[in-house]
């Protein structure tokens, strides 16, 4: 219900401005609540950045934890029209004379020509066997030659089927079969016997299923299709055009290129990791003086200036491979050094990132270091966010048993004015009378 107040009638104060005020003093400590529950939320938001940094620091430290990563190997072909190459985990520097005898070829049959793609191909079953397995294809009356190929892309795994128009005034339409993946393993076998009342296909073997032949540094191989993965060690063979004969020779060398680019990403990351870190350090920060922004930032900056221990090589700093630090916690790149570097000792260098027994590597501490910190159990980003949100939850109840007391203390005061307001009408009614009275 709405009460009606009619504030100062009697004695002319603005009783409703007073009581707004009084009650506006009253919610300061509210103020200073929401205030502090605002910065709760920001250190919260802050600190989710913060983890989102160091999980993108992680994730170039792993791009460069094992040795098949940091060798970043690079292939190449003499001939990229006949053969392509692609260089992956397990591949090992070295030269491979390659000859390309045969391609993989799927199988391919033709059926006889039809006047028409809507001629009638009859009723009854249409049987496939495919990589051992048989399929029965039901083919109702009144089936098209359309139809039937419809139906053979829709329900049999392993062929495809299209129709071909020569152009002749009949029998221009032929009903193409092809296996879908090249060499014999991909084999199929058709039998339309079954199929009476109408035209039923007759299929000629246009192209028989072979696998791929070639040989490599005089080794002769049967490959399964035309893209190779399991005949050179991390090494996947794209066969383009075969040339019997003719000589390709692959490369497999080290990709400095490639392995620089890692190397930098990790420095990147790192930068920008701590270039939040600064700027949330300063006094307008969200996260000045956060245990767990300096000790997140402190872990990180040990591991990349600290040395190895344990190493099998020479190299235990970033600082002997051009990675020092520099002015604001952040790092400075010196790659020609790191190019250097690589020449002169590469195993040494790949040593400092790469996790061996009795060397844990920088990638493997970094990686390590950020699935603690992050751990959704023992983290310091779980202790953290439990610890910030109990706060705003004890701010948030300390706000409401504020507004209620501040309520409770509204409506009394709106009480006593109200009374205040009667009585003084009553005087001035009670003084209006006796006026009346001495003064006739």
């Amino acid at each position: 219900m709405t009460t009606v107040a009619f504030s100062g009638l009697a004695t002319g104060l603005d009783t409703a401005s007073i009581v707004s005020q009084l009650v506006e003093l009253r919610r300061r400590p509210i103020y200073r609540l929401e205030n502090r529950r605002t910065d709760f939320q920001n250190q919260l938001a802050a600190l989710s950045t913060l983890k989102e940094k160091l999980l993108t620091l992680q994730k170039a430290a792993a791009r460069l934890d094992s040795a098949a990563e940091f060798n970043s190997l690079q292939a190449t072909s003499s001939d990229e029209d006949r053969l392509r190459v692609t260089a992956g985990t397990g591949a090992a520097s070295g030269v491979y004379d390659i000859v390309i005898e045969s391609l993989a070829t799927a199988r391919r049959d033709m059926s006889q020509g039809y006047d028409s793609a809507a001629a009638d191909v009859g009723a009854g079953t249409l049987l496939f066997v495919v990589g051992g397995t048989n399929v029965n294809l039901t083919v109702e009356p009144g089936t098209t030659l359309s139809a039937l190929k419809d139906r053979i892309n829709d329900e049999v795994d392993g062929i495809s089927a299209t129709i071909v128009n020569d152009g002749s005034p009949t029998g221009g339409h032929y009903l193409i079969l092809r296996g879908t993946e090249p060499g014999t393993a991909g084999n199929y076998a058709v039998n339309a016997t079954g199929l009476t009342g109408g035209q039923a296909p007759v299929f000629t073997v246009q192209q028989s299923a072979a696998d791929a032949s070639l040989t490599v540094d005089g080794l002769s191989v049967t490959a399964a299709g035309n893209q190779v993965s399991d005949v050179i060690s991390g090494l996947t063979l794209d066969l383009l055009q075969a040339a019997p004969g003719e000589t390709i020779r692959v490369s497999v060398e080290r990709d400095p290129t490639e392995i620089t680019g890692k190397v930098k990403e990790l420095v990147d990351a790192y930068n920008d990791l701590f270039m939040f870190v600064q700027e949330q350090s300063q006094p307008e920060g969200d996260l000045r003086g956060n245990p767990t922004l300096r000790s997140a930032a402190d872990r990180i900056e040990n591991i990349f200036t600290a040395a190895t221990v344990g190493g099998p090589g020479g190299i235990s700093l970033l600082a002997q491979v051009g990675i020092t630090r520099g002015d604001a916690r952040q790092l400075e790149w010196d790659e020609d050094k790191f190019a250097a570097a690589l020449v002169d000792d590469f195993s040494g260098v790949r040593d400092l990132f790469v996790e061996k027994v009795g060397n844990p590597g920088k990638s493997y501490l970094i990686q390590t270091a950020v699935d603690n910190m992050t751990d959704s159990v023992t983290g310091l980003f779980k202790i953290s966010n439990d610890a910030l949100n109990n706060k705003i939850r004890s701010a948030d109840q300390s706000i409401e048993r504020y507004e209620r007391s501040i309520e409770s203390y509204r409506l009394t005061l709106e009480r006593q004015f109200a009374a205040m307001e009667m009585m003084v009408a009553q005087l001035q009614a009670q003084g209006s009378y006796l006026s009346s009275v001495f003064y006739r």
